[in-house]
């Protein structure tokens, strides 16, 4: 099951030069709760994030990615279950289309 999903950000102010990237976690369930690793060329920097769901861990991993990339603005991303204690998550900040 794949879902895509954006926040609305309330700009509080100048977070200074934005990281743009993909920014990416493994999610994995251990019965108990889900863990969410960072991966990728975005990795360094983004926290590791846990918790007793995966809506509460999905949260937690938009905010690490809000505040590693010092965006202001709102963004999209994915979270693909790729079997079902696996779950991939993807988020593109400022990345997926430059302007010219």
């Amino acid at each position: 099951r794949s879902r895509t999903r954006s926040r609305r950000q309330t700009v509080v102010g100048n977070m200074g030069e934005v990281k743009k990237g993909v920014y990416q976690y493994k999610l994995t369930s251990s019965g108990s709760g889900w863990t969410a690793k960072p991966f990728g060329e975005m990795a360094d920097g983004l926290a590791e994030c846990t918790g007793a769901t995966a809506e509460e861990v999905e949260k937690a991993m938009y905010d690490a990615c809000k505040e590693a990339s010092g965006t202001e603005k709102e963004f999209t991303f994915a979270n693909d279950m790729v079997s079902p204690k696996v779950s991939l998550f993807t988020a593109a900040i400022e990345a997926a289309y430059e302007p010219k």
